[in-house]
C-alpha cells in the first residue's frame, strides 16, 4: 500500500526521470523491495529511480543488499545529506519506524523549572538523576506540573528539516510512519531485549531503545523551511482510505484457506486499534501547496 501510494504522488507530482527515491532506515529491506515490485508494475519510471537508503549498519547493509539484488540501483549512506547530495531533482521516499529509533534526551520539571534528566549512579546501578537547569526549548510543554518529564529529539527535526528544504526545492513527497503523537510524549523512553519488553537498564548496550516520535516538533520544524507536513492520523485510519480493504479482497480470492487467514491476520495487526492501527501514526512531507491528500480526511490524532 506504501509503493502504491507514492506512485500515485509520484504521478500528481508529473515527475520526470530526474526522481530519486529515498528510505530512512530501510531494516532489511523488506519494505522497499515490496514497494518496487508494485512500482515495475504500476510506475516503471519510479522503479527505475536511483534508490539512496541511508543505513549505518554493515550487517543491515548487506541484508539489503542481497534481498534488493545487484540491479537495484541502490547506493547506501550515512546520513541523509550525502543522500540528498547524490541526486538534484524530485524525492520520494519513505522513513517507516525510523524516527523512534533516534536517541532522545528526556526534561524533568522539578522545584518550578526544567532539568536535564541523566543516566548515573544510584546505589551503585545505573538509573536516572537529575542534573542542572535546562535551556528553553520550543517542544516542551507549556504548562508544566511538578515531576513531568519530557522528551526532546533534536536529531529527529534536524533531518526532517533537511529533507524539507529539499522538497522545497525539489519537490517530492515522503511518507512518515511511526508511533508517536501529536504532541510531547512525555517519558516514553521503552527497552526491548531477546523481543520482549525489559527496564531500560536491564542489559545495557544489549536491549534495543526507542521513543514515541513528536509529530508536533516534526511539524514546527517542516513549517519553517516553508514545507508541509500533512496529518498524522492513525495508521489503521490511512491504510483503509486509501484502498486496503479492497485489495486485500482482491488478493483473498487467489488465496487458499490458511493464505486467507493470514492475510486476514495482518490486516488486523495493521488496523485495529488494538495492536498498530492506532499507536503507530502516518504523516506526508511535502512541498508547499494546498489540499490534503488521499488518506488524510479527518481529524489529526
Amino acid at each position: 500500500m506504501c509503493g502504491v501510494y507514492l506512485a500515485h504522488m509520484y504521478e500528481v507530482a508529473g515527475a520526470a526521470s530526474s526522481a530519486s527515491v529515498i528510505e530512512l532506515g530501510p531494516g532489511r529491506g523488506t519494505l522497499m523491495r515490496d514497494m518496487r515490485h508494485v512500482w515495475s508494475r504500476l510506475m516503471p519510471g519510479l522503479a527505475a529511480a536511483p534508490l539512496h537508503l541511508v543505513e549505518t549498519s554493515p550487517t543491515l547493509r548487506r541484508a539489503q543488499q542481497a534481498l534488493l539484488g545487484a540491479d537495484s540501483l541502490a547506493a547506501w549512506y550515512d546520513d541523509v545529506d550525502t543522500a540528498l547530495a547524490a541526486s538534484d531533482g524530485p524525492v520520494f521516499g519513505i522513513a517507516n519506524e525510523f524516527f523512534d529509533a533516534l536517541p532522545a534526551s528526556q526534561r524533568i520539571f522539578e522545584d518550578g523549572a526544567w532539568r536535564h534528566r541523566l543516566v548515573g549512579l544510584q546505589d551503585d546501578h545505573l538509573g536516572f538523576v537529575t542534573g542542572d537547569i535546562a535551556e528553553p526549548h520550543p517542544d516542551l510543554p507549556d504548562r508544566p506540573s511538578d515531576g513531568m518529564v519530557a522528551e526532546l529529539c533534536p536529531l529527529a527535526t534536524d533531518i526532517i528539516t533537511r529533507i524539507a528544504a529539499a522538497l522545497v526545492r525539489r519537490g517530492g513527497a515522503l511518507l512518515v510512519v511511526d508511533y508517536g503523537r501529536h504532541g510531547n510524549p512525555g517519558d516514553s523512553l521503552q527497552a526491548v531485549c531477546e523481543h520482549q519488553p525489559v527496564d531500560l537498564f536491564a542489559a545495557p548496550g544489549e536491549s534495543d531503545l526507542s521513543h514515541w516520535v513528536d509529530f508536533a516538533a516534526l511539524e514546527r520544524a517542516v513549517l519553517a523551511t516553508g514545507a508541509r507536513l500533512v496529518g498524522p492520523v492513525p495508521q489503521g485510519r490511512f491504510l483503509m482510505q486509501i484502498g486496503l480493504a479492497a485489495r486485500a479482497e482482491q488478493a483473498a480470492q487467489h488465496a487458499d484457506p490458511e493464505e486467507r487467514r493470514m492475510l486476514l491476520a495482518a490486516i488486523d495487526r495493521l488496523t485495529s486499534p488494538a495492536q498498530m492501527g492506532e499507536v503507530f501514526k502516518v504523516a506526508l512531507l511535502l512541498p508547499p501547496g494546498t489540499g490534503t491528500p488521499p488518506g488524510f480526511d479527518g481529524e489529526e490524532a
